[in-house]
């Protein structure tokens, strides 16, 4: 065997090497895009669920309410008052102060960096930097959110303003996983990454839909859901009995 030869083998052993590295890299990456996909599509559909569960059949003394926080981009929250069972787990489903609030919240700016990072670790490409006076400082991915719930009951006390066992919270500051926001309140997701939450309430009267509006009962109540990646948004219209 000539020295040529052996070159020419090797070569061909390279290339294989690179065909089959890149196929096996292809594989596993489409089968992570394709878990991600169903485990989010999974949540959504628990999400409506329960959703469609909590609006079905309201109660005669509830109401929903919708306020707008934000106009750019449009962000709300969707109050939902005196249904018990709305969104509920654990071994005592109900809630003592049935007041549901639904927000698309930002994450926090360590919530994102730790995303990157993430992001970065299985890619190839170089992390985008901008330098400062201080050194080269890592960009802040583009903003996300999260559907988040909160409910007065994560955080329960006695008549004596001290916390009962079962109460998720043990304190008003909450704990090194789950901070309250500048209202006190806690929150906990529901969809851990979403792009937009848009509500819209159906004026029968004016025969329009509103995105902002007091404590009513809408005949019909539209949601949609962006989410990262997807180019439509999950819509879905739900009847108020």
């Amino acid at each position: 065997m000539t020295l040529l030869e052996v070159v020419v083998g090797l070569a061909i052993l390279a290339l294989m090497a690179g065909a089959i590295h890149a196929i096996v890299s292809g594989t596993v990456e489409a089968t992570g895009t394709l878990a991600a996909s169903s485990t989010e599509d999974r949540r959504m559909e628990a999400f409506l669920n329960r959703t469609r569960l909590a609006l079905g059949h309201l109660p005669e003394q509830a109401t929903i309410e919708l306020k707008v926080l934000e106009n750019s981009p449009l962000r709300q929250e969707f109050i939902l008052r005196g249904v018990p069972d709305a969104w509920i787990w654990g071994p005592n489903p109900r809630w003592d102060k049935p007041v549901v609030t639904l927000c698309a919240n930002p994450w926090s700016d360590e919530r994102r960096l730790a995303a990157k990072g993430r992001e970065f670790a299985t890619s190839t490409s170089t992390s985008t930097s901008t330098s400062t006076a201080t050194g080269a400082v890592s960009i802040l991915p583009p903003e996300r959110y999260s559907l988040a719930m909160s409910v007065p009951d994560f955080f329960r006390v006695t008549d004596e303003g001290e916390p009962v066992p079962e109460s998720p919270m043990q304190s008003r500051q909450g704990n090194q996983f789950v901070k309250s926001d500048l209202q006190g309140r806690f929150w906990v997701d529901l969809l851990p990454e979403v792009s937009r939450v848009e509500w819209r309430f159906y004026d029968p009267a004016k025969k329009i839909w509103l995105e902002q509006s007091p404590p009513a009962r809408p005949p019909l109540i539209e949601l949609k859901l962006f989410l990262p990646g997807r180019t439509t948004p999950e819509r879905t219209v739900l009847t108020i009995a």
